[in-house]
């Protein structure tokens, strides 16, 4: 395996580089946390194995469901099932959770259950909230009695960006309410451009005498994703109506990922170790990347081997997500399956 460097690279660049060609891959290993309210710990349990699994699902389905009921099935003597790492009551009623995220993503995998395995898109949310006789656009300016806020934590818990508008005079000069209650996307899509969202959500948020209700229309590649969800307040509404199309978007994008292989992927436009490292941090966040690990690193590129349930040419198109493009291999050198580049 070789291995070439700028001579202007500190001993230190040397001395790690070294170590990472000896040592096993980078296996991205972290630990899930949740935090439940509950009334006992196998509850707490049960809820905090759901969240779990459909953040790392990165949408609310069936199959994910089913896997929560065969592990809270699976649980030996003591409840513990072997995904978990450590349960523990830090108030009255409430619970934290830690989870090995590795051992889930496999509980996933070998259940064949669909996860979005790439970069999650960004959605920008254009909101209105009716109250009183009045439609408040929601932004920085405005976060309309929760509605903001219940977003926030939807997206955390998703692990899912949401993006929110400043809600500024740029913004109500390009975006009309009405716009958004009729579900005209058009300008939205536009006016969102400011923002580089992948998609929008319009989202309509309505108090009523008994509570609230909520409509949204989510909008990514091109297709509309429509829901709506009635409950006692504006923020749960709104969170619940998002949700829907949350789920609905992530259902075209999940994919079912095989039992992981090598493959060798090859990154031009990677000038230093600094680089280097930036980019496999990048590539092990994906769920399609189990590990990465360096096999070598040249003038203003580098090779890795990047374990992976998808085939070569599912991984390369995935990561156009990510703003990869396919290139060229430089000065003919084939020791990669493929070759990729910042598009």
């Amino acid at each position: 395996m070789s291995l070439h460097l700028r001579t202007r690279y500190p001993v230190a660049v040397l001395l790690g580089l070294a170590l990472l060609l000896l040592a096993p891959q980078a296996v991205a290993q972290d630990t899930l946390v949740t935090k439940v309210a509950a009334e006992d710990e196998a509850a707490a349990l049960e809820q905090g194995l759901e969240q779990a699994l459909v953040r790392l699902a990165g949408l609310r389905s069936e199959p994910v469901l089913d896997r929560v009921d065969a592990l809270m099935a699976e649980r030996d003597d003591d409840g513990w099932i072997a995904a978990l790492q450590r349960l523990r009551e830090v108030e009255e009623g409430v619970y934290r959770l830690e989870f090995d995220s590795f051992r889930l993503r496999t509980v996933l995998r070998d259940a064949g259950v669909p996860a979005v395995l790439g970069e999650r898109p960004g959605l920008l949310v254009w909101a209105v909230l009716d109250r009183d006789g009045q439609r408040e656009l929601l932004g920085d300016a405005v976060e309309g009695r929760g509605v903001l806020s219940a977003l926030e934590a939807l997206a955390a818990e998703r692990d899912t960006p949401l993006l929110f508008p400043l809600g500024d005079l740029q913004d109500r000069r390009a975006v009309q309410p009405s716009d958004i209650v009729g579900g005209v996307t058009e300008p939205l899509l536009e006016a969102a451009r400011r923002y580089q969202a992948d998609g929008v959500i319009l989202l309509h948020v309505r108090e009523t005498v008994s509570g609230a209700e909520a409509r949204s229309v989510a909008v990514h590649d091109g297709r509309d994703f429509r829901s709506s969800a009635s409950a006692a307040d504006a923020g749960a509404a709104a969170r619940a109506a998002v949700a829907q199309g949350l789920d609905q978007v992530a259902g075209r994008l999940a994919r079912v990922a095989a039992e992981p292989e090598w493959v060798r992927l090859g990154f031009v436009g990677v000038p230093d170790y600094a680089a280097f490292q930036r980019l496999r941090t990048e590539l092990v966040r994906l769920q399609a990347v189990e590990a990465a690990r360096l096999d070598s690193l040249m003038a203003d590129r580098v090779i890795l081997q990047v374990r992976t349930g998808l085939e070569t040419d599912d991984l390369a198109d995935l990561l156009r997500g990510s703003g990869f493009g396919r290139t060229d291999p430089p000065d003919d050198l084939d020791a990669a399956a493929v070759w990729l580049g910042r598009s």
